[in-house]
């Protein structure tokens, strides 16, 4: 069953229900109005009466009670019957047709009371028998039956009255419970739509209700929630491209360190081979030459060392990370690089950097660019120099060189991805370390003045605040 029948057929339910249970009480207060009006209406006409033929039977002209008795007959509709009792108790007028009957006098006795009232449930339906003394100190009484005709008549009218009203109401109910279903279904039907384009993955779509009630709050909370999936798969998406160029721009890297690496083995591997050589020459292998081989081999352990600490780093894993040891093994990768270009390297300050929450081999990546970066920017030689410095919540590290600074023409674009001034640069260098230096809650920035150098400051917070 849809929602819509379901709110129409309970509030029609409702409705009727209340209708129903309004109607009870006021019959019940109409029927019982109706009966004591009946009564004050019949005590009244047997007071009249019995002040009437109270003479009449003190003179025992019975004849004269008779008549006024079937005048009341006659003008009052509702009289059933009407009788009267002597001195002695016994019936001397009365106005039933085919005689008393039998118990009568057992019907409604007055005892001692002055008048009393009886509902009596006779063939003829429900008769109020009204009993007042005609002559006190005697038994003499007078009793007049009051039929319910006009409440029954009354009744009949209302049910004909109430009966239309009635249905009326339940249609208008029908017809009001429909529209207000079709208020409230209407927007969750759209609800529905919705959240099946949602769950097709169609973020950013948005539930066209109107805001200004607690429908409209709920449009406007999905919306929202619409439009924050959406971001969310955005960033998601841009965090799957960028892991994917930090690979990238890091095979370019551990191309550019591998020449170094070769470079930095070739040498113990010289020593290496020219000792043995001696060695096969020379059986005999003094102190001397056994801890050359082993400093030689311990050098080469060192550097393939650093090299696969490079290579396997993958991740966002925070650490607490010495800044100071962390730029010196970056150095150690780019000897080759920097010995090569004939630069010379100045750190300043750099240990007494507090440490910070970093993941180490993302901020090597950044160093690594930054530094090689600045030999290319002094192909002819010069000086690098790196220095720190820190307040209480950030620290600083700057890279310094002394080449033909940054054209102020391609100032804003240093840090667009895929864009390079090298003929074999990939562009993405400076955009990943920008961004790595970013997701640690940090900033990379720069200062540059054309033939005189740039420098490049990494910035970042000594609380860890990684978006």
């Amino acid at each position: 069953m849809k929602l819509r029948t379901k709110i129409t057929t309970f509030t029609t339910a409702i409705l009727i229900s209340v209708v129903f249970f309004t109607l009870i009480p006021i019959r019940g207060t109409v029927i019982s109005s109706f009966r004591e009006e009946l009564a004050n209406k019949a005590i009244s006409i047997a007071g009249n009466l019995s002040d009437r033929i109270a003479n009449s039977i003190i003179l025992k002209d019975y004849f004269q009670a008779e008549k006024a008795m079937n005048e009341v007959i006659r003008k009052e509709k509702d009289v059933e019957y009407i009788f009267v009792t002597n001195e002695e108790g016994e019936i001397i007028a009365h106005t039933f047709v085919s005689g008393t009957p039998p118990d009568i006098l057992t019907w409604n006795p007055l005892s001692t009371d002055p008048v009393r009232v009886q509902l009596l449930d006779t063939e003829k339906g429900y008769i109020r028998d009204v009993g007042v003394s005609v002559l006190d100190g005697t038994k003499s009484e007078l009793h007049l039956g009051m039929r319910e005709d006009t409440l029954r008549n009354t009744l009949v009218k209302m049910r004909y009255l109430t009966i239309p009203i009635i249905v009326g109401m339940v249609l208008l109910g029908v017809i009001a419970s429909f529209f207000v279903s079709r208020l409230i279904t209407e927007p969750l039907n759209k609800f529905v739509e919705f959240t099946k384009i949602l769950g097709k993955g169609e973020y950013g779509s948005r539930v066209d209700v109107q805001y200004g009630d607690e429908i409209g709050y709920l449009a406007r909370n999905f919306n929202r929630l619409s439009m924050q999936l959406k971001n969310a798969r955005e960033k998601m998406e841009e965090a799957y491209t960028y892991t994917h160029l930090v690979e990238a721009e890091k095979l370019s890297s551990v191309g550019q360190i591998s020449s170094g690496l070769a470079h930095e083995l070739k040498n113990p591997l010289t020593s290496l081979k020219m000792l043995f050589q001696a060695f096969k020459e020379q059986p005999d292998m003094t102190r001397e030459d056994a801890e050359v081989i082993s400093n030689e081999i311990e050098k080469m352990d060192a550097i393939l060392n650093n090299f696969m600490g490079f290579v396997k780093q993958k991740g966002f894993y925070l650490t607490d990370t010495d800044l100071h040891k962390l730029v010196h093994r970056v150095l150690s990768l780019a000897t080759y690089d920097i010995e090569n270009a004939h630069i010379e390297v100045r750190t300043e300050m750099l240990e007494t950097l507090p440490r910070v929450k970093a993941d180490r081999g993302l901020l090597e990546q950044v160093f690594l660019n930054l530094i090689i970066n600045a030999v290319h920017a002094m192909p002819d030689g010069g000086e690098i120099r790196i220095s720190g410095k820190s307040d209480d919540t950030f620290v600083e590290i700057m890279v310094w060189d002394r080449g033909g600074g940054i054209p102020s023409d391609i100032q804003e674009k240093i840090f667009n991805p895929f864009f390079t001034t090298k003929e074999e640069g990939t562009g993405l260098g400076l955009a990943i370390a920008y961004n790595i230096v970013k997701s640690h809650g940090g900033k990379l920035f720069f200062n540059s003045d054309e033939g005189k150098g740039t420098v490049f400051t990494v910035r970042l917070p000594l609380e860890a605040d990684h978006g």
